[in-house]
């Protein structure tokens, strides 16, 4: 983990919560989202990253939030996709949870409601 990244992220961050519309015009986060982010690291731990990614974009999964955006913020915070043809880069990993933690730390400038 790298703390000057993390901390390269962090606008990053904040300019995919807005831009997926994970914030509300009020300025808040519905805390499933805060759930899933918080979880998103230690699931690539126990899980491994393909897995999880593909976890969290099951468009068939019961979610109460659209979980995805999860995904897809940290895709637009690293600048590239995380899975192509089924297959994750591992030279990406670094770079996944760097951003995770940098989504995780932004969504705290938020209300959650």
């Amino acid at each position: 983990m790298s703390k000057r990244s993390i901390e390269d992220y962090i606008p990053k961050a904040i300019e995919a919560i807005e831009a997926l519309d994970i914030v509300n015009d009020k300025g808040e986060v519905a805390k499933q989202f805060n759930g899933y982010i918080a979880s998103f690291g230690a699931s690539i731990r126990q899980s491994g990253l393909l897995a999880t990614v593909l976890f969290y974009t099951n468009a068939n999964s019961s979610a109460e939030e659209e979980r995805e955006k999860v995904v897809y913020a940290i895709e637009k915070i690293i600048g590239q996709t995380i899975v192509v043809d089924n297959k994750v880069d591992k030279a990406i990993r670094a770079k996944v949870e760097n951003a995770a933690i940098a989504l995780k730390l932004s969504i705290r400038t938020y209300k959650l409601v």
